[in-house]
């Protein structure tokens, strides 16, 4: 690939990853009784980080899924160690798309305030600030204005609910991502899609895009590697509160089958 353009090589979830395989290397090796009890592998932190990058993932594939017709870039650097997780360009115009992933849990919009399991977040304030700073990084790489739509993803919420729409921001579960995007009215011909991607791919388009080179398959092994070890310590913790529960359920038989047996005897 020529130089200057390396952010094509740039994968969902790259930065949120990299938290994880490098919090997990400082870690070192578990302990054999952490091991055998199921302890999560991850700290808080990498815990955070480990569920942005699962959600960046799923928001990845559906993106890359959309087809020709629409160009993706993924983990945009935004300076000051910010960045965009996916900056999608096609037909329905240019998208600033912020992902967060809370969990099996009901999230509602009320206005701009995300609710998670009745928790505040500002995750739309984020949004919108990592559009701004997209459209301003492509307006003077263009020479003119750029319009951006804010586009904020809930990945797998429970139930996502809308009170009140945000000011300026979309607003979608993952699942519902691909229809909204594909049947959006049309904004872009081929040829401004082209234009616009063309100086998106650009290094020289973003700050501090250079030096960001990384060995990206590398990455995408060690970080299977610590998610086999963390569903292996689900499974692990899953498997001891079952067998806790047949042997409560097991002292509890025995004891309703000697109250049985004495009343029965009285």
């Amino acid at each position: 690939m020529a130089q200057g353009r390396r952010l094509r090589e740039r994968v969902a979830g790259q930065s949120a990853m990299r938290e994880v395989v490098r919090a997990r290397a400082a870690a070192g090796r578990r302990g054999a009784l952490a091991r055998f009890t199921g302890v999560s592998p991850l700290d808080h932190a990498s815990r955070r980080s480990y569920r942005i990058a699962l959600g960046e993932l799923v928001v990845g594939d559906i993106l890359d899924g959309l087809g020709q017709r629409w160009d993706v870039l993924h983990d945009v650097p935004l300076g000051d160690d910010a960045t965009l997780e996916h900056l999608v360009m096609g037909p329905a115009g240019v998208f600033a798309v912020r992902t967060v992933n809370h969990g099996d849990v009901d999230v509602v919009i009320d206005g701009d305030i995300l609710l998670a399991a009745a928790e505040p977040h500002d995750d739309i304030e984020r949004c919108v600030r990592q559009t701004d700073a997209a459209a301003e990084s492509l307006a003077r790489a263009a020479g003119e204005p750029v319009p951006v739509q804010p586009l904020l993803v809930v990945v797998a919420p429970r139930r996502l609910t809308v009170r009140r729409e945000p000011s300026g921001v979309l607003v979608t579960a993952s699942s519902g991502l691909e229809r909204l995007l594909t049947r959006a009215p049309r904004r872009l011909d081929g040829e401004d899609v082209a234009r616009i991607s063309d100086l998106a791919d650009l290094e020289t388009t973003w700050p501090a895009a250079s030096g960001l080179a990384l060995d990206t398959q590398r990455l995408n092994r060690q970080f299977a590697l610590v998610r086999d070890e963390v569903r292996s310590a689900l499974i692990v913790r899953v498997a001891w509160i079952m067998g806790g529960m047949v042997i409560a359920y097991g002292v509890l038989w025995l004891m309703v089958a000697r109250l049985v047996s004495q009343m029965v005897a009285a």
